[in-house]
C-alpha cells in the first residue's frame, strides 16, 4: 500500500508511514495560503463588517470603541475558521493516527483528493487565521503575539520539511506531530473566542459569564492536558525516528505552547472570578422582599 513501508514498528502505526512528501499540492502552500489570506479578507469587508451591526442589539455594542470592535470581529474569524477546521481535519487525523490511512489515502472513495491535501490546505487556513489576527487587531499580548508567530512558523517549517522530505529523514513524522499540535490548539483556543462573544453581548448576566469563564478555564485545562499526553506519547513512541535537533527542541516548543496555554487558564479563571464578585455586589445591593414591602407600606 503506498504510503507504508514493510517493517513494523512497535505496533504504531505512524511508524510504518514512509518518509516522503505529504501531498504534491505541498510545492503550492504559498498560494494556498495567499489566496487564504484573501478569504479571510474578504469576509471580514463584506459579510461580517455589514452584519455584525445588524446581528447584535444596538445596547450591545453602544459602548464598544474601534480597538474593542476588531476584537470583537477577530472573534468571530478565528471562531469560524476553527469550526471549520474541526470539520475539515477531523477525518483525516483520525483516519491516520487510529485507522490505517496514510497522507495518501483519498479523503473519499473515488476522489482524487487525498487526506494529506485536505491537510495541507488545514495547515494554510490555521496559518492564515494567525497572520490576519496579527495584522487586524489594534492590540495583541505579547503572550499572545508569541504563540501565534511561533505557530506559523511550526507550520510553515513541517510544510518546508515535506518537500525537502530527501534530506529531512524524520520529515512525515515532524508533520503529523505539528498537525496533531495545531488540533489540540483550534480545539483548546474555540472557546475562548465564544465566551469573549458572550462576554460583549451579554456583559450585565454575571452568572451566566461567570459559568462560561469557569467552564472556559476548565476546558483548556483539559484540553492541554490530554494534548501533553498524547504528543508525548506519539514522541516517545517514535524516538528512533527523530533527529537529534528535534529531540531536543519539541518538548522545549511544547512546553512553551503548555505555558501559553496555561496562561490564558489563568486569565479566564480571573474573568470567572471577576463576574462572581460582580453577581455577589448586584444580589447585595437588589432589595429584599421585607425591604420591599417596608417600602411600600410607608
Amino acid at each position: 500500500m503506498a504510503g507504508h513501508n514493510g517493517g513494523h514498528h512497535s505496533g504504531l502505526h505512524l511508524g510504518e508511514l514512509i518518509n516522503e512528501l505529504i501531498s504534491s499540492i505541498a510545492p503550492f502552500s504559498g498560494l494556498i495560503l495567499t489566496v487564504t489570506c484573501c478569504v479571510i479578507a474578504l469576509i471580514r469587508l463584506y459579510i461580517l463588517d455589514p452584519l455584525i451591526p445588524k446581528l447584535y442589539s444596538r445596547a450591545a455594542l453602544r459602548d464598544v470603541s474601534t480597538t474593542q470592535m476588531r476584537s470583537f470581529t477577530n472573534h468571530h474569524v478565528a471562531a469560524g475558521t476553527k469550526i471549520l477546521l474541526i470539520i475539515l481535519c477531523a477525518y483525516p487525523l483520525l483516519a491516520i493516527i487510529c485507522g490505517n490511512a496514510t497522507p495518501h489515502t483519498p479523503y473519499a472513495k473515488g476522489s482524487h483528493v487525498t487526506l494529506g491535501d485536505m491537510m495541507i490546505v488545514s495547515s494554510q487556513v490555521f496559518t492564515g487565521m494567525y497572520i490576519f489576527e496579527l495584522f487586524f487587531r489594534d492590540k495583541v499580548s505579547v503572550i499572545s503575539c508569541a504563540h501565534h508567530i511561533g505557530a506559523i512558523v511550526i507550520a510553515q517549517s513541517s510544510i518546508a520539511m515535506s518537500i525537502n522530505f530527501g534530506h529531512e529523514r524524520d520529515a512525515v513524522y515532524e508533520f503529523i506531530l505539528c498537525f496533531i499540535w495545531g488540533a489540540f490548539d483550534v480545539v483548546a483556543e474555540l472557546w475562548p473566542h465564544l465566551a469573549m462573544i458572550f462576554y460583549r453581548v451579554q456583559n450585565d448576566n454575571h452568572a451566566l459569564l461567570s459559568r462560561i469563564f469557569y467552564a472556559t478555564a476548565i476546558l483548556e485545562v483539559v484540553g492541554t492536558t490530554t494534548e501533553t499526553i498524547i504528543v508525548m506519547f506519539l514522541f516517545g513512541s517514535l524516538w528512533d525516528k527523530w533527529s537529534l535537533s528535534l529531540k531536543i527542541a519539541t518538548p522545549l516548543l511544547h512546553t512553551l505552547f503548555s505555558a501559553a496555554q496555561l496562561w490564558g487558564v489563568w486569565i479566564f479563571y480571573k474573568l470567572g472570578k471577576d463576574q462572581a464578585r460582580k453577581l455577589k455586589k448586584a444580589e447585595e445591593m437588589r432589595p429584599s422582599s421585607g425591604d420591599t414591602t417596608a417600602t411600600e407600606s410607608v
